[in-house]
C-alpha cells in the first residue's frame, strides 16, 4: 500500500467545510491516527488506495466591510448648571420726560416763627405776609383775589424750619378767636400736649 500525503491550502471558511466533505466523499477512516489538533490531516480511501491528507491554513483573508450603526444608546444625564454670567453694562440714560401739569394751589407758602412776634414766609405764591399777634396764633395775608373771609386754607407742620427740628401741632382756626382780621387767615401752633407754642413752623396751601 502507497500513503501519499496532500498539502491543501484553505481559508478558515473552506477548512472547515473540507473538514466535513472529504470524509463524507471519500471515505473517511476514523480513528485515532486520523485526527490532528494541529494539523488537521485525515485518512480518506481513494480507488482502493489509503491517503493522508492535511489542510494547511492559508493566509488571512480581506476585512471584511463595516457593519451598520447601531441605534443611538440611552440619554444621559443632565448636566449641572453652569456659572452665572457677568452683570451687562448699564443703558444709557432715557430721554427726560414731558414737564407735568401746573399745579391747582391758587397759593402757598412755608411759615417760619422768628420770634413771639414776628414770623417769616418762604416760597410764597399768592401769600403776600404773615404776622403773629400773640404767642402761637399767625395771621396770613392772601393775594386777592383770595377772599379769606369765604374760603378755607389747608396747613400742616414743617420740621425744617421749627426750633429743634421737631414738629408741633397746627390748627386753621376759622373763627378768628385768636384776634386776626376777617381778611386774613389765621393759624394757631402748640405744643404736642397742646400749649399755644412759638416755637413750630408750618405749610399753608389755599386749594
Amino acid at each position: 500500500m502507497r500513503h501519499r500525503t496532500l498539502t491543501l491550502l484553505a481559508t478558515p471558511a473552506v477548512l472547515g467545510a473540507m473538514t466535513v466533505a472529504v470524509p463524507a466523499l471519500a471515505g473517511v477512516e476514523d480513528g485515532p491516527a486520523a485526527h490532528s489538533s494541529s494539523s488537521k490531516c485525515f485518512v480518506a480511501r481513494i480507488a482502493k488506495h489509503r491517503v493522508r491528507e492535511c489542510l494547511v491554513q492559508g493566509p488571512r483573508g480581506l476585512r471584511g466591510l463595516r457593519g451598520l450603526p447601531g441605534p443611538a444608546g440611552p440619554r444621559g444625564l443632565t448636566g449641572k448648571a453652569g456659572k452665572n454670567g457677568t452683570n451687562g453694562k448699564n443703558g444709557t440714560n432715557g430721554a427726560p420726560g414731558t414737564p407735568g401739569a401746573p399745579g391747582t394751589a391758587r397759593g402757598f407758602a412755608v411759615v417760619q416763627p422768628n420770634s413771639p412776634s414776628q414770623a417769616t414766609l418762604i416760597g410764597a405764591r399768592n401769600i403776600t405776609g404773615v404776622s403773629e399777634v400773640k404767642e402761637g396764633v399767625y395771621c396770613v395775608a392772601p393775594a386777592a383775589p383770595i377772599n379769606a373771609a369765604e374760603e378755607t386754607v389747608a396747613v400742616s407742620p414743617e420740621v425744617s424750619y421749627s426750633s429743634g427740628k421737631l414738629p408741633g401741632l397746627v390748627a386753621v382756626n376759622a373763627q378768628r378767636t385768636g384776634g386776626c382780621p376777617a381778611s386774613d387767615f389765621e393759624v394757631d401752633t402748640y405744643t404736642p400736649s397742646g400749649v399755644a407754642s412759638s416755637n413750630y413752623a408750618f405749610t399753608i396751601v389755599v386749594p
